[in-house]
């Protein structure tokens, strides 16, 4: 009793559009496999939806490698692990912090701050974009001692220069609209921020000063988020 009340098969199919396949057999689909697979599997059979994670000591990547660490899994897995490296180095806040006379006088730099949605929309970001055609490219994420970089393969034929001018406004250029969807959902449990790319060009540079810098070359896109 009980055991066919579930048909994940039919679900997957049907409802979601995440598997293919027959009544006898299906097969998921690598957007189902990204979702919701075991960490060990997404690694098994997705093994360049990879990210790596890296800390300089200094303003760029000729500085001197603090930490360095790749991660493999499926999104839910990369999404708060991503967040967890960034959050060893930097502070991720919702308000600008006020300014302390202590730190201009300490011969150690403080620890950057960052806008906190902007952060997890930047990482969600690249997870749910990102141009799986591309694997000799991993997604990186960057952090310098005054801001974070965040490159992801995309291929740069086609989306420039028009595309990656567009997106600034809002207007979507998705790679992977199940995923996209699926991810940015309460359910699915990431607590992505509103707003998109727009939101985290405004709120970056209203608490840091500085504009985001947005660039695309040689299949990357590539977001420079500074901090205070």
């Amino acid at each position: 009793m009980g055991k066919n009340l579930y048909q994940t098969g039919d679900f997957l199919k049907k409802d979601l559009l995440l598997a293919v396949g027959n009544s006898d057999e299906f097969m998921p689909t690598v957007a189902a496999v990204l979702l919701f697979g075991k960490n060990e599997k997404v690694a098994e059979f997705v093994p360049h939806s990879k990210i790596m994670l890296v800390r300089f000591s200094g303003e760029n990547g000729n500085s001197q490698m603090v930490e360095k660490i790749e991660l493999q899994g499926n999104l839910l897995s990369l999404y708060e692990s991503s967040l967890q490296f960034i959050n060893r180095y930097c502070d991720l806040l919702k308000e600008k912090p006020g300014k302390s006379p202590l730190n201009n006088k300490s011969p150690i730099r403080a620890r950057g701050n960052y806008h906190l949605f902007s952060i997890r929309e930047a990482v969600a970001n690249a997870l749910v974009h990102r141009d799986l055609a591309i694997r000799d490219i991993p997604t990186r994420v960057l952090i310098y001692d005054n801001a974070i970089e965040i490159i992801n393969p995309r291929r740069t034929n086609g989306f420039v220069p028009p595309a990656s001018r567009a997106i600034r406004y809002g207007i979507t250029q998705k790679l992977n609209p199940q995923i996209a969807s699926i991810f940015s959902k309460r359910e699915y449990g990431t607590n992505v921020p509103k707003g998109g790319l727009p939101m985290l060009l405004n709120k970056s540079r209203i608490f840091s000063g500085q504009r985001v810098e947005v660039y695309t070359s040689n299949d990357e896109f590539k977001l420079k988020i500074y901090g205070v």
